[in-house]
């Protein structure tokens, strides 16, 4: 009998702590003011009531009285407080708006008071609100901190208080000048100083600036070749501060090939191989530089070569070089030779805005099958030279592989063109064409990441692009198709003197480098020469995958398209597989 008391008295003991627990007390908070005027004012702060803690209660009336401060109440206060177990009633006395009589510049210097955007207006005549004053205060400090100054604090000085009005001057402390000693570099990252210092905008002898230093981190991980492993150091000596930055190599030299497996159009029932082959070194040489050659076999006797070369902060500016080279040989058919020399001014990361002159040469190679020809041909010798602008924007969270962000690029260029009449033609075929005239050039492209749910993300893309000049010839044209442009078609099958192609495509992340994919891309085209019009819209649509291994990144992608009138046909998918290096 006892035992079982003893038990009944356990599980009583047990019900009463669990209903202690669940009916927790309620601390209330009530305000008290001492008239009408002041009970319409309070009516237009909200506070809560009801509390979990005394402390969360305590917080809640110095925050109204500090909202009644900021407001201009500048001697409002709590006269008393009457306290039970539960409830506090707090008898608070508002007071009276203060007006500004006037804020004094004080010690502060005339244009760093107009930089700050201080109005002697704000502070004259006008109620109390101590948040301008925070606002005027934290741009005073702002500017400070961009200048050479930064352990300046401001205050409010000689504040005197009468018949509800305020008069008081701003004290400004700079607290010393400093000066940059140096930017510095540790781990196993290697990369020039003279480098480091332009993309950063931080130069030894310049004056301390927080704006450029507080996004030191953001712009190293802008970067394509460095990765930062720790938080960057500032080492303050008297005048002078030491950046030191933690880095090391990230691996963003790429080599890769593709191999592409294709019906032959000449040899039925046959296959054709098609092949590229890509290397990219960036910072080789450890001035941020860009070495690209780009090789591709597209069809039979067709064969396309891409040069391109950057070097960053020429003589120690933010100009960098940007030359290119492209050939391109068509069969026995044409020749084209285009060679692009720019200047960039370079803002950050991959970011620019570059003036250039292009060249432009196309060639016949064979003119015996155009003896007899009674009109000119699709092909003709032509020569252009240009000169334009392109611009280009990146902000993506992660360069090879993104989730999220988006990357543009816009050009733009007009110039003259000549046709020369090629002697092996018949003069009279050229007659009623303009040999000289004004070409223009304009191209566009973007990709935007949109994160969706877990480890996925939508691709939006678009690739627009319009030649206009009198008399065009189809070696003239873009060449659009394939792989990296309008998959499910031949490499570079279709020539267009304007195109605008858009593309939709899902990746679901598995790893940082490794993701499935599927695509619909589509387009229209028109395709104006001095013998022809075509226009369509071809689309493709398919499927592939990425993913990382021990030799380099793997891919393989399967696609159809559609063009014309005719069917869809699974026989002519196009299936490319490859292997990017990273190193």
């Amino acid at each position: 009998m006892k035992k079982h008391l003893f038990r009944y008295f356990l599980l009583l003991s047990a019900l009463l702590a669990c209903t202690e627990i669940f009916s927790q007390n309620v601390y209330n908070l009530k305000i008290i003011v001492n008239n009408k005027d002041q009970k319409a004012i309070l009516k237009k702060y909200s506070y809560k009531k009801e509390f979990k803690d005394t402390l969360s209660r305590k917080e809640e009336l110095n925050d109204l009285l500090y909202t009644l401060w900021q407001d201009g109440y500048m001697a409002a206060s709590i006269d008393s407080l009457i306290k039970d177990s539960i409830t506090i009633l707090a008898y608070l006395n508002i007071g009276e708006k203060y007006l500004w009589v006037n804020l004094k510049k004080g010690n502060v210097e005339n244009a760093l008071l107009q930089e700050a955007g201080y109005k002697e207006k704000t502070f004259s005549g006008k109620p109390v609100d101590y948040r301008d004053v925070v606002k005027l205060n934290e741009k005073i400090i702002k500017y400070c901190e961009n200048n050479g100054y930064p352990f300046a604090s401001v205050r409010l000085d000689s504040i005197a208080f009468s018949d509800s009005s305020l008069l008081a001057s701003i004290h400004l402390s700079k607290n010393g000048k400093v000066e940059i000693d140096s930017v510095v570099m540790r781990g196993k990252a290697r990369l020039a100083m003279v480098y480091l210092q332009n993309y950063l905008n931080i130069k030894s002898g310049d004056l301390y600036d927080e704006s450029k230093v507080s996004v030191i981190s953001i712009k190293i991980k802008e970067l394509q070749f460095l990765r930062e492993i720790r938080p960057f150091n500032i080492i303050f000596n008297n005048t002078k501060a030491k950046i030191v930055i933690y880095a090391d190599k990230k691996k963003n030299s790429q080599f890769d090939g593709v191999l592409g497996v294709l019906p032959n159009s000449q040899t039925t029932g046959n296959l054709m191989l098609t092949g590229e082959a890509n290397l990219s070194l960036i910072n080789s040489f450890y001035r941020g530089e860009m070495i690209d050659i780009n090789w591709r076999k597209l069809q039979q006797n067709t064969q396309d070569l891409k040069m391109g070369f950057v070097y960053p902060y020429l003589l120690n500016t933010p100009f960098g070089a940007d030359i290119k080279f492209k050939l391109y040989k068509n069969d026995t058919l044409y020749i084209n030779i285009e060679r692009n020399l720019g200047v960039r001014y370079i803002f950050t990361g991959n970011n620019y805005i570059k003036a250039f002159v292009e060249n432009h040469t196309s060639s016949l190679i064979s003119t015996s099958q155009y003896k007899y020809a009674t009109k000119l041909p699709a092909y003709s010798d032509v020569s252009s030279t240009m000169y334009g602008l392109e611009y280009k924007m990146q902000k993506l969270d992660y360069l090879l592989n993104p989730r999220k962000g988006f990357d543009i690029k816009i050009t733009g260029s007009a110039g003259n063109k000549h046709i020369k009449k090629n002697p092996d033609l018949n003069e009279e075929l050229y007659e009623g064409i303009k040999i000289n005239s004004t070409q223009y050039k304009l191209g566009g492209m973007l990709s935007y990441y949109i994160p969706v749910i877990a480890k996925s993300t939508i691709k939006l893309g678009m690739d627009a692009a319009a030649l206009q000049s009198e008399n065009m010839f189809e070696n003239e044209l873009f060449r659009i198709g394939g792989l990296k442009s309008l998959r499910g078609f031949d490499e570079e099958v279709i020539t267009a003197s304007f195109y605008n192609i858009a593309t939709i495509e899902y990746r679901f992340l598995f790893e940082q480098n490794s993701y499935l994919f599927a695509f619909w891309n589509g387009a229209y085209y028109e395709s104006r020469t001095v013998n022809k019009f075509i226009h369509d819209t071809p689309y493709g649509f398919g499927a592939g995958v990425c993913f990382e291994t021990k030799a380099g990144i793997f891919s393989l992608s399967y696609a159809l398209g559609k063009q014309f009138n005719n069917p869809i046909y699974f026989k002519s998918a196009k299936i490319h597989f490859g292997i990017v290096n990273y190193f």
